[in-house]
C-alpha cells in the first residue's frame, strides 16, 4: 500500500480519500494516488518530504530532514501555523516515531462510513441469503454472526429481526411473486402439479407448482405458492383453495392455458380436479409405491420380508449391535455397509435393505447366531429365502432407475409412462418358466401391470404427449387405437393453435413473447416477389380455387400429423425439446401443441420437493413461525431462480 495512506483514509463508500490533516477530500475511486501526493507537496511540504523519503527507500538510512521532528501545530481551520519548531533528535528515535505515526495513521480500508444506499443494498443480500438458503430469522442476532459480519464491515449495522421479518423478506417476497406473475402471464401453456402437506407444528399446507416450456425451448418450473389449508381437506375445499391460487395470477378456470394436472390419487384431490375441469394425470411415484407395496405383501414374499424389517430394526436402536456387525465384517472381508433407515412411504428404501442383506449374507448370519448368545435366531435367512430376495431385487432395481428418471422436472417425463407400462408386459413374457421363481416373478410383473393398466386406462393426454415425443410417436400405440389418437391430436391441435394466434395477435408488432418460440404464424402468407410472382410456387396452379380445402387450417394440421408420425424415431439419448425447437419451421402447428402436452408431469414430486424444503424451514426449533411467514419463506427458496440478486 502507498505511504500516502499515512495521511489519508477512504470515505464515501471507497469513492474518496479525505486527508487528515486538513480534512480535504479528493476523488479516487482506483488505485491512482497522484492526486493525493500532489495535496500534500503542496500544502503539506514537510509531511511530504517525509513520506517522500519512505517511499524513495530513506526509511532506513534516514536523511537529514528526517532527523528532525516537527511539532507543527495546527489551527482552527486545520491548516499549518506559519512557525515551526524543529527538534535533534536520534535515529532510533526517529524510526521509532514513523511506525508510530503509521500505526495511528493507517486505517482499513473497509472502516469507512456506509450510506444509507449502501446499508439498504447489504440488508437486501442478507434477506436474500435467509430466504433463498432457508436460515432462521434469528440469525441476526446470534454473536458468531454479529462477528463476522463486524470483521468483514464495522460500519455496517446488522438489521434487527423484525426488520427482517416486516420489511426486507415480504419486500423480497413481492418482487419474486412478480416476477413469476411476469412468467405466468406470457407462458402460453402451463402444466400443474400439487399435494398436501402437515409441518412439525402440526400445521396443514398446500403447494402449487406450475411448469412450462421457455422460449428456448426449455422445460421451466415455478412454485405458484405453499399456502396454509385451515379448512377440512375435503376435494370442494381443496378446490376451493386452488380456485384462489389462480386468481391471485389471473388465470381462469377453466381455462385453455391448462393442460394437466398430476396429483396422487387420494379421492379428495381428484374430487378437487374434477370440480375444476381439468386433465388429470395421476403421479407414477405414488401409483408405483401402491404396486410394490402389494408385492410386498403377496405370501411368498411378505414373511421373509418382515425378516429383513426385524434385522434393520436390531440396527436402528443398537450402537452395539452396529460394532458387532462391523466386527463380523471385518472378519469376513466384506465392506463395512451401516443398514440404510426404513420409510413405508418409499418402496426403495426396503430395496436398499434388501440389497444390504444380500451382499452382507456371510456376516450377518454369524452376526444373528452370535449376538446376545443367538437371541435373534430366528431372523436368519435360510437358502431359500435369499432366492426370494434376489429374485426381488432383480425385477425391482430397474424400476428404482426408471422412478428416480420420471421423477424429473427440468425435461419431459409424461411421454414415457406408456412405453413404461409395455416394457413391464414384454418383461412378463421375456421369464423363463425353467426358473425356480419363475412364478414369483410373473406375480410381480402382473401385480405392477395390473395397477398401471387401471391407473392409466385410456388417457389421451398422456398418449398425445408420448406420439408428440419424436422418440416414440406411435411405436407404442397399436393399429386400432391410431386413428383415434391421430383425431384426439387434430382437435388439441385447432384449438391450441387458436390460443396461440389469439395471444399472437393481441401483442403489439415486434413484441416478442416468452411462449411464442422463433417460427412464424402457420397460416401468414409470405408475400411473393420477383420469378415466384410471375410462376407462382412449383407444381401449384395460380387458380386455387379447385384447392380451397387444403388450405384450410383443419387439413394443414392434418397433413402435418400424417407426415411427422410417418417418419422414423431419433434416439433415446436426444432430447426431445431441442429437436421441435430445431423442426419448429417445419411443423408450426405441431409445435405448438408440443409446447402444451410436453409440460405435463409423470409424477407430483415437484410438489414434493417444495414440502421437502418447507421441512428444512418449519423445524422442531422454529415452531412458533408463522404461517403467513413459513409461506414467504417457502416461496422464496422453491423460486430461488427467479428471486432478484440484489447485488
Amino acid at each position: 500500500m502507498s505511504e500516502v495512506w499515512q495521511v489519508f483514509i477512504k470515505t464515501d463508500c471507497g469513492l474518496r480519500a479525505q486527508c487528515q490533516i486538513c480534512k480535504k477530500t479528493y476523488a479516487n475511486s482506483g488505485t491512482n494516488t497522484t492526486n493525493l501526493w500532489n495535496h500534500l507537496q503542496s500544502k503539506h511540504k514537510s509531511k511530504f518530504k517525509e513520506l517522500d523519503d519512505q517511499r524513495k527507500g530513506f526509511s532506513g538510512s534516514p536523511s537529514p530532514s528526517s532527523l528532525l521532528v516537527n511539532i507543527d501545530e495546527c489551527d482552527d481551520e486545520g491548516s499549518f501555523s506559519s512557525t515551526a519548531t524543529t527538534i535533534p533528535c536520534s535515529v532510533n528515535s526517529t524510526s521509532s516515531k514513523m511506525k508510530n505515526e503509521k500505526k495511528m495513521n493507517q486505517l482499513p480500508i473497509t472502516s469507512y462510513t456506509l450510506t444509507a444506499t449502501a446499508q439498504a443494498r447489504i440488508d437486501n443480500v442478507l434477506a436474500y441469503f435467509i430466504s433463498t438458503d432457508m436460515m432462521p430469522y434469528s440469525i441476526v442476532s446470534k454473536d458468531g454472526f454479529k462477528m463476522y459480519t463486524n470483521a468483514l464491515n464495522a460500519s455496517y449495522k446488522i438489521p434487527s429481526r423484525k426488520t427482517m421479518t416486516e420489511s426486507r423478506i415480504p419486500y423480497l417476497y413481492k418482487v419474486t411473486k412478480d416476477n413469476v406473475e411476469t412468467i405466468v402471464k406470457n407462458t402460453l401453456f402451463m402444466s400443474f402439479t400439487t399435494d398436501c402437506w402437515t409441518s412439525v407444528a402440526n400445521q396443514p399446507f398446500m403447494a402449487l407448482t406450475g411448469h412450462y416450456i421457455d422460449n428456448d425451448f426449455n422445460l421451466g418450473c415455478i412454485c405458484l405458492g405453499c399456502i396454509e389449508l385451515i379448512e377440512d381437506h375435503t376435494g370442494d375445499n381443496i378446490a376451493d383453495a386452488l380456485i384462489m391460487l389462480f386468481l391471485e395470477y389471473n388465470i381462469e378456470i377453466p381455462s385453455n392455458k391448462i393442460c394437466s394436472f398430476t396429483t396422487d390419487h387420494g379421492s379428495n384431490v381428484l374430487k378437487a380436479v374434477k370440480n375444476l375441469n381439468i386433465t388429470h394425470t395421476p403421479c407414477f411415484g405414488h401409483a408405483f409405491n401402491i404396486a410394490v407395496g402389494r408385492i410386498f405383501l403377496l405370501q411368498q414374499v411378505n414373511a421373509i420380508v418382515v425378516k429383513v424389517k426385524k434385522i434393520q430394526n436390531i440396527f436402528a436402536h443398537s450402537w452395539q449391535a452396529v460394532k458387532h456387525l462391523k466386527t463380523e465384517q471385518e472378519r469376513f472381508g466384506l465392506k463395512c455397509i451401516k443398514f440404510p433407515s426404513y420409510s413405508k412411504t418409499r418402496w426403495w428404501s426396503l430395496l436398499d435393505l434388501i440389497k444390504v442383506v444380500i451382499t452382507q449374507e456371510l456376516a450377518l448370519s454369524s452376526f444373528l447366531r452370535t449376538y446376545k448368545k443367538g437371541e435373534y435366531k430366528k431372523c436368519i435367512i435360510d437358502v431359500e429365502e435369499f432366492e426370494v430376495l434376489k429374485c426381488i431385487e432383480m425385477v425391482l432395481s430397474p424400476f428404482r432407475e426408471i422412478a428416480d428418471n420420471l421423477a424429473g422436472e427440468t425435461y419431459v417425463t409424461a411421454s414415457a409412462i406408456y412405453p413404461v407400462i409395455n416394457n413391464i408386459k414384454n418383461k412378463i413374457n421375456e421369464v423363463s418358466t425353467n426358473e425356480n421363481t419363475a412364478e414369483l416373478k410373473n406375480e410381480m410383473y402382473n401385480t405392477i401391470s395390473d395397477l398401471l393398466d387401471n391407473r392409466y386406462n385410456d388417457n389421451n393426454a398422456l398418449k398425445i404427449t408420448m406420439v408428440l415425443d419424436p422418440r416414440f410417436k406411435m411405436k407404442y400405440i397399436n393399429d386400432t387405437d391410431q386413428i383415434s389418437v391421430k383425431y384426439a391430436m387434430k382437435t388439441e391441435c385447432l384449438s391450441a393453435w387458436m390460443v396461440w394466434n389469439e395471444m399472437h395477435n393481441g401483442k403489439e408488432d415486434g413484441t416478442d413473447n416468452l411462449s411464442m418460440g422463433n417460427y412464424s404464424s402457420p397460416s401468414k402468407k409470405i408475400k411473393q416477389s420477383g420469378l415466384l410472382a410471375i410462376f407462382g410456387e412449383p407444381n401449384v396452379p395460380n387458380d386455387r380455387s379447385s384447392n380451397q380445402e387444403d388450405d384450410t387450417t383443419p387439413h394443414k394440421i392434418e397433413k402435418e400429423i400424417e407426415f411427422y408420425t410417418g417418419l422414423p424415431t431419433i434416439s433415446f439419448c436426444q432430447n426431445p425439446l431441442k429437436w421441435w425447437n430445431l423442426n419448429s419451421s417445419m411443423y408450426p402447428f405441431l409445435t405448438i401443441l408440443a409446447r402444451k402436452f410436453l409440460t405435463i408431469q409423470a409424477t407430483s414430486v415437484a410438489s414434493e420437493r417444495v414440502f421437502s424444503k418447507g421441512g428444512l424451514i418449519v423445524t422442531d426449533h422454529r415452531a412458533t413461525l408463522t404461517n403467513d411467514h413459513a409461506s414467504q419463506l417457502v416461496f422464496l427458496s422453491a423460486n430461488k431462480a427467479h428471486v432478484p440478486i440484489p447485488v
